[in-house]
């Protein structure tokens, strides 16, 4: 019997084999299914109206709607059948992780972390940052961005200045990401989430 299961296991292993190893995608699914994005070298620049420094700006409405537009159209369809397991998609997981980070760390700046208003952070706020950093650190590594990020002896590590900024990195062609997220929406293959659910 424990040879048997011993065969059975190794017959798996290999079956999981026959996807070769380069149709996959650093970010893409594991069984290779899906497309692949083309992909093109993006210089990092600083957009502070996604982070700002005033920290009651990031709970204006128009903050919201601005991390809203890097999600795909269809984010918030509800799952055609909630009975059954559904799928998201670990970008917008990560969007929706830094997104929230900025929340609560907002609001704990602001020494919000008491509702203030209904919804200004989750019940569950202090459980909810400490998934999101275990669940970035984890994304950011298997990710291993290589980009170099040059740093002068002066630079300051701040603002337009920080050396982060101006770095070239290759990405995915976003649109195209999107596009095909919102594809997989509409076809019921995946839901997205909200970002501030």
């Amino acid at each position: 019997m424990i040879i048997l299961g011993l065969l059975l296991l190794l017959r798996h292993e290999w079956s999981q084999q026959k996807i070769p190893p380069a149709t996959w995608q650093v970010g893409g699914d594991y069984t290779g299914a899906g497309p692949t994005f083309s992909t093109h070298t993006q210089t990092f620049a600083s957009s502070p109206d996604f982070a700002p420094l005033n920290t009651t700006q990031f709970f204006q409405p128009s903050t919201l709607s601005l991390w809203n537009t890097l999600m795909p159209p269809g984010t918030g369809l509800p799952a055609r059948d909630p009975s059954h397991t559904f799928f998201t998609t670990s970008m917008t997981h990560q969007l929706h992780c830094v997104y929230m980070m900025a929340r609560i760390f907002s609001g704990v700046v602001l020494n919000s972390t008491e509702k203030i208003e209904e919804g200004l952070l989750p019940d569950d706020w202090h459980f909810h940052f400490m998934h999101c950093v275990d669940y970035m650190r984890q994304a950011v590594m298997c990710g291993a961005d290589l980009a170099m990020e040059p740093h002068e002896p002066d630079d300051l590590e701040e603002g337009k200045l920080d050396a982060a900024w101006g770095a070239r990195h290759v990405c995915k062609n976003y649109g195209e990401v999107t596009n095909y997220l919102q594809d997989q929406i509409n076809d019921g293959a995946r839901v997205v989430l909200p970002i501030d659910d």
